[in-house]
């Protein structure tokens, strides 16, 4: 049961990631790249990683999103109708990608993955607990360049007053 899902999980998420960057419109590839950031949150869960599945879903889908869409809403849709949806380097691309795929999966194939089962347990307690103890400083820093780049992408956005 759990493999069926994990293949339906995994294709559904390659075909979404394929839809958003073959797709000519700019909101509706935004959308697909949200249910692809949210199948990759699914696959966190179903691997007990409870916390990156937290982490998935509040930042990349809630905060990218918004953020993408907030530039889309800001962009000339006219002007990129017009464009054209690939370059000539799409040819070199499918190659490189291709060629990442089959080493991976010679990688995988290679190895023996006997006694690598591991107990789920949640990690959510533990990694607040180092996040918020002796972590604390570098968390406040990520936490402000975040505010620094929400100020950044208002100012960028506003228009100039002559």
């Amino acid at each position: 049961m759990e493999l069926g899902i994990f293949y339906l999980v995994s294709a559904l998420l390659i075909g979404s990631s394929v839809m958003v960057v073959t797709k000519r419109g700019l909101f509706s590839a935004a959308l697909f790249l949200a249910m692809a950031l949210s199948l990759v949150g699914v696959l966190f869960a179903m691997l007990g990683a409870d916390f990156l599945f937290a982490v998935q879903i509040l930042l990349y889908v809630g905060g990218v999103i918004v953020i993408i869409a907030f530039a889309v809403m800001l962009s000339n849709a006219e002007q990129l109708k017009a464009e054209p949806q690939t370059n000539r380097q799409w040819a070199p691309a499918l190659a490189l990608c291709l060629s990442l795929v089959l080493m991976v999966m010679v990688g995988v194939n290679r190895h023996s993955f006997d006694g690598v089962l591991a107990e789920l347990a949640p990690t959510t307690k533990s990694i607040g607990i180092l996040l918020l103890g002796g972590q604390i400083l570098p968390f406040e820093v990520v936490s402000l360049v975040l505010l620094a780049s929400l100020v950044g992408a208002v100012l960028f956005s506003r228009k100039e007053k002559n």
